[in-house]
C-alpha cells in the first residue's frame, strides 16, 4: 500500500500477526530483527534499537482504569471499559503464553526506518486510551450532557490544521496530548534554527540533518519545522496521521489544507501561527469562506493573547478583532511596500492584535530604551511560548465541545493582569 504523500514521516505500522505470517519481521539467533519491506529491501535492527511499549501500556491501564462499578459503559450491552480491558488483558496473556522468544502476535510493530528502530505498541484503541488515562473527564461539554465516550469520539474525529510550527508546534503537541485526535495537519516551509531553542522543545536530531544528508561541511543542514514536528509526534503515537505541508501555505495549497481530499480529511479548526502577513490573511479569508473557527495565540514578552474568530457561527466577522478588513489590508500592503520599516511593520501588528503587547520589558525593548544584545525583531520567552501553546490547545478542545469564548483575552504571567475583550 502506497502511503499518502503528506504522511512521509509516518513509520511503517503492521499488526504483529501479519508481520510474522508474511515474514515482514523475523528474528535472528542473536536477537536482531530483520524487517523486510514490500519492495524487498531489508533492514536489520539490533536488540539495542528495539523497544516494547506493550507491557508499560497494559500495566498502566490496569492501574488507572476504575473498577467495573464506576467504569464508563461502552456499548449497548452494558459492557464497561474495565470489562473490555480485562478481556484484553486475558487475551494478551494467552498470546504471550505461546510466544517463542520475542515472537508473539499481540499488538503492532512500528518501523522507524530513518532511526533504525523497531517498536511494539498495544493496539490503537489501547494505546490511545493509556495516553488519556490521566486526563479523566477534565474536558467536557458546557452542559455536561456528553459522556466520556462521546467526548472521546468528538476529539478523535477532530482535525486541527496548524499553520506555523514555531509556537504552532507547541499548540500541536498540547492539542494532541489533550485530545488524542486521529489526524492533524501542520504547515511550515521554514527550518529550525539554533535560536529557536529558547522556545521550542527540540533535540539535535530535530534541529539538523545527519552528516550523511548535508551537502558540504559548511551546510548547516537545518531541518524543516513541520517535518520535525511530525517525527516528534510519531515517536509518541505511530497511529496518528500527520499531514505535513513542508512547502508551507500558498494560494496553491491553501484549498487542500482546508478541504483535504484523496485520503486527507478536511480541517475542523484552524490554528493560525504564521509570520507572513499575506499568508495570515489568506488563511483567515479561506477559513471565513469555509465557515471554520480560527484560533491564534500571540506570545509577547511575559504575556499571552488568545484571539478567536468564530466564522462557524458568524460569517460576517472581520479578519481580526477590532480592525476593519480594509484597514488591515492597507497596513499589510504597507509592510511590503516599505520593507524593513519597523514603524510600519508594528502598525500592522497593532491592527492585527491590538496594543496590549507593548507592556513591561517588551515595551522598553520596542521603544529602544533597553539594552538589546540581539537583532530579534520581536523577542520571545520559552515559558510564554509554552503557556501560549497550552492556552490555545485547550481553547481548541473546548470549542469542539461547544464552549463559548470572548474574541480576545490577554493574560500577563508577570503581573497576573487579565484583560477580556467582548
Amino acid at each position: 500500500m502506497i502511503p499518502h504523500p503528506r504522511l512521509t514521516r509516518k513509520p511503517f505500522v503492521v499488526p504483529a500477526k501479519i508481520a510474522h505470517e508474511r515474514s515482514l519481521v523475523a528474528y535472528r539467533a542473536d536477537g536482531a530483527a530483520v524487517v523486510t519491506f514490500e519492495d524487498g529491501q531489508a533492514l536489520v535492527i539490533p536488540r539495542e534499537r528495539q523497544y516494547d511499549l506493550i507491557p508499560a501500556t497494559l500495566f498502566g491501564l490496569n492501574e488507572r482504569l476504575t473498577l467495573s462499578a464506576t467504569s464508563p459503559v461502552i456499548d449497548e450491552t452494558g459492557r464497561t471499559l474495565r470489562e473490555a480491558f480485562n478481556d484484553e488483558w486475558e487475551r494478551y496473556n494467552e498470546i504471550l503464553a505461546t510466544a517463542v522468544g520475542p515472537v508473539h502476535d499481540y499488538g503492532y510493530y512500528a518501523v522507524y526506518g530513518a532511526r533504525g528502530e523497531l517498536v511494539r505498541y498495544a493496539p490503537p484503541e489501547w494505546h490511545r486510551l493509556v495516553a488519556v488515562a490521566s486526563s479523566s473527564t477534565l474536558l467536557g461539554d458546557p452542559e455536561g450532557k456528553l459522556n466520556w465516550q462521546e467526548v472521546r469520539r468528538v476529539f478523535e474525529t477532530t482535525v486541527v490544521a496548524v499553520a506555523g510550527a514555531s509556537v504552532g508546534s507547541t499548540v500541536a503537541h498540547n492539542a494532541i496530548m489533550d485530545m488524542r485526535p486521529r489526524a492533524l495537519k501542520i504547515a511550515d516551509k521554514s527550518v529550525y534554527k539554533m535560536e529557536n531553542m529558547n522556545r521550542v522543545r527540540i533535540g539535535y536530531a530535530d534541529m539538523v540533518l545527519p552528516r550523511s544528508e548535508v551537502k558540504h561541511e559548511f551546510d548547516p543542514g537545518l531541518r524543516n519545522k513541520a517535518l520535525a514536528v511530525a517525527e516528534q509526534v510519531y515517536a509518541i503515537d505511530p497511529y496518528i496521521d500527520i499531514f505535513v505541508y513542508a512547502e508551507g501555505i500558498s494560494a496553491g495549497t491553501v484549498g487542500t489544507f482546508f478541504a483535504g481530499g484523496e485520503g486527507e480529511p478536511p480541517a475542523d479548526v484552524l490554528v493560525e501561527e504564521v509570520d507572513d502577513p499575506r499568508i495570515k490573511l489568506l488563511l483567515r479569508e479561506e477559513a471565513r469562506r469555509r465557515r471554520l473557527p480560527v484560533v491564534m495565540v500571540t506570545d509577547a514578552g511575559s504575556a499571552v493573547q488568545l484571539d478567536i474568530l468564530r466564522y462557524d457561527l458568524e460569517a460576517g466577522l472581520p479578519l481580526t478583532y477590532g480592525t476593519s478588513d480594509e484597514e488591515l489590508y492597507a497596513r499589510m500592503e504597507a509592510v511590503y511596500d516599505n520593507p524593513g520599516n519597523r514603524e510600519i511593520f508594528f502598525n500592522f501588528v497593532e491592527a492585527l492584535v491590538g496594543a496590549d503587547y507593548r507592556q513591561g520589558e517588551m515595551a522598553g525593548i520596542l521603544a529602544g530604551k533597553r539594552e538589546v544584545p540581539t537583532s530579534t525583531i520581536i523577542p520571545q520567552l520559552g515559558s510564554t511560548a509554552a503557556m501560549a501553546g497550552a492556552v490555545a490547545a485547550e481553547a481548541v478542545a473546548r470549542l469542539r465541545l461547544g464552549a463559548s469564548y470572548p474574541p480576545r483575552v490577554y493574560i500577563n504571567k508577570a503581573n497576573f493582569k487579565v484583560s477580556v475583550y467582548q
